[in-house]
């Protein structure tokens, strides 16, 4: 009669490990993602948004963004 062999999950905690240190890596990259915008000033005084953000670094540009009562202000992503 054959006997049969039950698998075993040995390197569990070295999965578990693993798990650990990519939802560490993926959650540092949503958060700075997350960070608030970098402003330039009012849009009336920045002559082209978009090119200036990209000019000062920012890879994604800018809009002009404000809320009800504020004026418009030039933010960078």
């Amino acid at each position: 009669m054959a006997t049969a062999k039950v698998a075993t999950f040995t390197h569990q905690p070295s999965f578990m490990g693993i798990l650990f240190l990519v939802l560490i890596f993926t959650t540092a990259g949503l958060t700075s993602a997350l960070q608030a915008p970098t402003c330039l000033g009012p849009c009336s005084a920045v002559s082209n948004c978009q090119a200036s953000c990209v000019a000062k670094g920012f890879p994604n540009g800018g809009v002009c963004a404000g809320f009800l009562g504020s004026g418009l202000a030039c933010c960078c992503f």
